[in-house]
């Protein structure tokens, strides 16, 4: 009897065991194959298609970099059109590096696409692929609409013109030159990582549910042996469950201990938790920093102006990510903080708050500080170099002592009258006090002949605009400063030199600067004859207004110089850059 109710029990025990494993394998292979592998395969596609945009957002920002060299006078439109695609054509990437991108324009023609040369410069218009879509129509429609965005077609296997397959494509316009650049993923590449992914997840699965079942069969079996073992297994679950609340415990001590501020707020923007670390970062204790908001601890001088930003983000019940604010501890210690939070809703869709977390930054800021007074500090190394150089070439020449800072004071002055940037005001600072460098490697007896100087003196003189250029070639400024010094002495019309360029080659600052060492040098003295003054000055750039000497440059030296608001005389360096 006791037998029987023994192996009743014991069947109903094991029952009660097997029954819980077999559901909890069942559960185990519903949730791998069923739940997370396909939201592990759409999560790896999205992160594939993350990638194009990235790619191709990348890609856009280098056509920028080149239409922003164009917008600046460095290189025309067709220069940097052609720089872009040779730059483009040879970009490679993914595992055989036969990933690519493409060019075309909103015609649609094919300007670029390193693989179908024999498509490149015609109408696509009427381009389809094996399904009959006109995929070229549609991405200039894409553009046009959304001006970004994906589309999927067939098209070749990289490289391999004889293998059709699905690819799709991330394409975005580029406004300013009309061009649409694109770059993709064949479909079949996914798969096969999907597969993979798939079988490898699968051999895993087979070998957990494999010790699983083991360790049920183990259980059962012991089970089946006494009661004492099924005494021993209900102690071992009660420590299980003990178990199983230190760890909830301890997941929670490793939350409020972290080194990051965990906070939650109302809809209002008052703090309704807070982690302990608000004590270590803000000096509070948790409960002092409830109903407070990020107003009442930030600096008062942030305060004022952050209010209404502060407010206007509560009611956009959008994520806030990077908020940086500059906080007052308890004690007045200050503490910039980050500020990174998602909205709250009720099952209602009702807004009820923040939940976010703050870090500690100011280690971060101090040092960005210091980078920025490390990089001023590189200005001010770059200025007193220049300053050497030009000193240099005055020494070299010492009866023009001062002439290359009246000619920076000058330039500069006609260069701000004429609305340059503070960039290419510096470029043209830095240029000018440069310009006669070339000088310190000719003949001193040249330099400071007392008498006018032969045809074949004043060619070598010439050559000193040349011989500047190749002194400061390789010198790698942040300006075209090389150049502007070539060109000092170019004229409009083409008759400078040394290479007899005309309007349109020559840099504005090389425009600027030309009419300023022509002013400056004929109302200085001179070895061989002294100061022709400055009407005399006047009379050489107004007579060659236009066709020499650029206009604008000409009318504005002449205003700052009559209205005194230029001195020659002034030795001192120039006062733009002080």
């Amino acid at each position: 009897m006791h037998e029987k109710k023994f192996r009743e029990m014991s069947n109903k025990t094991s029952r009660r065991i097997v029954l819980p494993a077999f559901f909890t394998l069942l559960l185990f292979v519903t949730a791998i194959f069923f739940v997370l592998l396909p939201q592990m395969e759409e999560s790896f596609k999205a992160r594939k298609k993350e990638m194009i945009q990235e790619l191709t957002e990348t890609a856009w920002s280098l056509l920028g970099t080149y239409h922003e060299r164009e917008l600046s006078g460095e290189l025309s439109k067709e220069e940097a059109q052609k720089r872009a695609i040779l730059r483009l054509n040879l970009l490679r990437y993914g595992p055989e590096k036969k990933d690519y991108f493409w060019i075309n324009d909103m015609t649609p023609k094919m300007l670029m696409h390193p693989y179908r040369s024999d498509l490149q410069g015609k109408d696509l218009s009427d381009f389809k692929d094996e399904n009959g879509k006109y995929l070229f129509r549609e991405f200039v429609d894409l553009v046009r609409q959304q001006g970004a965005g994906y589309i999927d077609y067939y098209w070749q296997w990289k490289d391999e013109p004889g293998k059709i397959s699905p690819k799709l494509s991330y394409i975005k316009g580029f406004e300013p030159w009309g061009w649409i650049i694109g770059t993709g993923m064949y479909l079949d590449d996914v798969h096969v990582q999907i597969a993979e992914m798939r079988q490898k997840l699968t051999v895993i699965s087979l070998a957990i549910l494999l010790v699983v079942s083991m360790l049920s069969l183990y259980s059962i079996q012991q089970t089946m042996m006494a009661d004492r073992e099924r005494l021993a297994i209900f102690i071992e679950r009660e420590k299980l469950v003990k178990s199983l609340e230190e760890s909830k415990e301890r997941y929670r001590n490793l939350i409020e201990t972290t080194s990051d501020w965990i906070w939650e707020c109302d809809a209002e923007g008052r703090y309704t938790y807070s982690s302990p670390r608000v004590k270590k970062l803000l000096g509070y204790l948790p409960e002092e920093i409830i109903n407070k908001t990020l107003l009442d601890i930030v600096s008062p001088e942030q305060a004022k102006k952050f209010k209404t930003t502060y407010f206007n983000l509560i009611q956009a019940q959008k994520n806030i990510n990077g908020l940086e604010n500059i906080c007052l501890g308890k004690m007045g210690e200050i503490v910039v903080l980050e500020n990174n939070a998602v909205p709250i809703f009720d099952s209602h869709q009702t807004f009820l708050g923040y939940r976010g977390i703050a870090r500690d930054i100011t280690e971060r800021k101090v040092a960005m500080e210091e980078l920025k007074k490390s990089r001023d500090d590189l200005h001010t190394s770059l200025e007193e170099t220049v300053s050497s150089l030009a000193s240099t070439a005055e020494k070299r020449d010492p009866y023009t002592a001062g002439h290359q800072l009246r000619v920076d004071l000058l330039a500069c002055a006609i260069g701000r009258e004429l609305g340059l940037s503070e960039h290419r005001l510096e470029g043209l600072h830095i240029a000018a006090l440069l310009h006669d460098i070339g000088k310190i490697t000719l003949p001193f007896d040249y330099l400071a002949k007392p008498t006018k100087l032969t045809k074949e003196e004043v060619a070598i003189i010439n050559c000193h605009a040349e011989l500047g250029y190749d002194i400061l070639k390789n010198i790698h400024f942040p300006w075209p400063v090389a150049e502007i010094v070539y060109q000092h002495h170019e004229h409009l019309d083409g008759t400078g030199y040394p290479r007899g360029l005309t309007d349109k080659e020559i840099l504005l600052e090389a425009k600027i600067l030309t009419v300023a060492d022509v002013v400056e040098a004929m109302s200085s003295h001179r070895p061989y004859r002294p100061s022709l003054g400055i009407t005399k000055a006047f009379d050489e750039i107004t007579s060659g207004r236009g066709s020499r000497y650029h206009p604008l440059s000409v009318d504005t030296c002449i205003h700052l110089i009559t209205e005194k608001k230029v001195d020659l005389c002034f030795e001192d360096m120039c006062p733009i850059f002080s």
